[in-house]
This record gives C-alpha cells, sequence and structure tokens, in this order.
C-alpha cells in the first residue's frame, strides 16, 4: 500500500475537516475536487459536500459509523436532510451542549467509546442511533475520545502514552486489536489527523514514514 498523505489547504490535521465511514466521506464545500478523488479513492468511499453548522469543521462535529451518523444540536434542518438523503443513514440530532462529537465519540461498527462527560440521556440516544453500545472512557488522562483514537472494523490506533490496560479494555469495546501511536511527527491525538476505512486511510501530510507504518499495523492493512 502507497503511503497516504493529505492536507486541507496546507492543514495537517484533515480530521477536523473530514469524516468518514465504510461508504461516505464528508468533505467541506471549498475542498477542491482533486483532493476529494484522491482521498475517496484512497478510502474507497464516495464524497458527501457539506458544511456543518455552515463550518468546515465536519470531523470535529460528526461522528457516523455503517448504521448511522450523530450532528450537533445547531446543525440545519436542510444540513440534517441532505445527510439524510445522501448517505442513508439514520440521523441523530444531539442536544448535548458538548457538540464536538466527532472529537467525542471513537467507533467503528461493533463499538465505541465516548467523552464520560457526555450526559447519560445523550449517549443512550446516541447508542440507538448508530446501533453500538458506547462506553464512557479516558485515555492517558484525556477524555476527547474521538480525538484520541481512530478505529476501522480491523484494529485502531490510539495516543502513544496510552497504557497497556487501557489498550486492552478499549480492544474489548471495538471488537479489535490496537496500538498506540502518533501522527504529524509526535501528536497523539490521532483523530484530528488520520482518517479511516476497513479499505484504506490517510494522514495528515506531516506524518512520517515511521508513523504511517505504524498505522498500518494498527488497522491491520499490512500487505
Amino acid at each position: 500500500m502507497a503511503y497516504r498523505r493529505a492536507g486541507y489547504f496546507g492543514n495537517p490535521f484533515i480530521g477536523l475537516f473530514f469524516c468518514t465511514n465504510n461508504k461516505h466521506t464528508l468533505f467541506p464545500i471549498d475542498t477542491k475536487e482533486s483532493l476529494r478523488e484522491e482521498i475517496c479513492s484512497g478510502l474507497g468511499t464516495e464524497a458527501v459536500i457539506v458544511n456543518v453548522q455552515g463550518y468546515n469543521l465536519d470531523g470535529v462535529y460528526v461522528a457516523m459509523n455503517a448504521n448511522g451518523m450523530v450532528l450537533p444540536s445547531m446543525v440545519s434542518d436542510e444540513e440534517k436532510k441532505f445527510l439524510e438523503k445522501e448517505t442513508g443513514l439514520s440521523v441523530y440530532v444531539s442536544g448535548e451542549k458538548m457538540n464536538a462529537n466527532g472529537n467525542n465519540i471513537a467507533l467503528n461498527d461493533m463499538g465505541g467509546l465516548i467523552n464520560p462527560n457526555i450526559g447519560e440521556r445523550e449517549r443512550i440516544a446516541m447508542e440507538e442511533c448508530l446501533g453500538i453500545e458506547l462506553v464512557p472512557f479516558t485515555v492517558a488522562g484525556f477524555s476527547t475520545m474521538g480525538s484520541l483514537c481512530v478505529a476501522n472494523n480491523k484494529g485502531f490506533l490510539t495516543h502513544y502514552s496510552a497504557s497497556e490496560r487501557e489498550i486492552a479494555e478499549m480492544g474489548e469495546v471495538l471488537r479489535v486489536k490496537g496500538l498506540p501511536g502518533s501522527i504529524n511527527m509526535g501528536t497523539g491525538f490521532i483523530g484530528i489527523g488520520l482518517l479511516a476505512t476497513d479499505e484504506g486511510y490517510y494522514a495528515g501530510e506531516a506524518t512520517s514514514s515511521f508513523e504511517l507504518g505504524r498505522v498500518e499495523e494498527a488497522l491491520d492493512m499490512v500487505k
């Protein structure tokens, strides 16, 4: 597999702007067509072009898997209807004040890890939409699980300071094995710089070859 790196107008933290599951990748409306095509080719997905809450931070605001999508409370009805139509997913608009769903939830199609500061009522509603259990969790003292871990249905990569116990417990929830690592030359907040599907991945353009090798090992993409 060729090493895959990308940036969004020179910003290597692509996970802030893009969001993906195994079928669709969300891109802000100003994303260059050539970049959309490149990333979708590597991930094996179709592009959905949308600004969530009117902003370009799709990866910050949206959490999704094969079953559903969680959106923030300020999303417009037009944006919600558009995403329902384009993806065919069940969509839940959360009333949670901590509305950075992409930063707060790490998930695949089998399980998820959620910021423990999210209210129980909202967490249960999100579980119903996503079709998985969301387990409150922290890694290395941090609670924003979506920024700390990226998972597909074959493995996961998490913050380099995660303990062996934390990684083992995460694996039990996500039902896959994982590894600690970093992206963009030492950043442990994996989710803000990595996109992954079962077919492929894209990392921030500042990510080293060594780090990319770790990504491939963790996500079971070594060929």
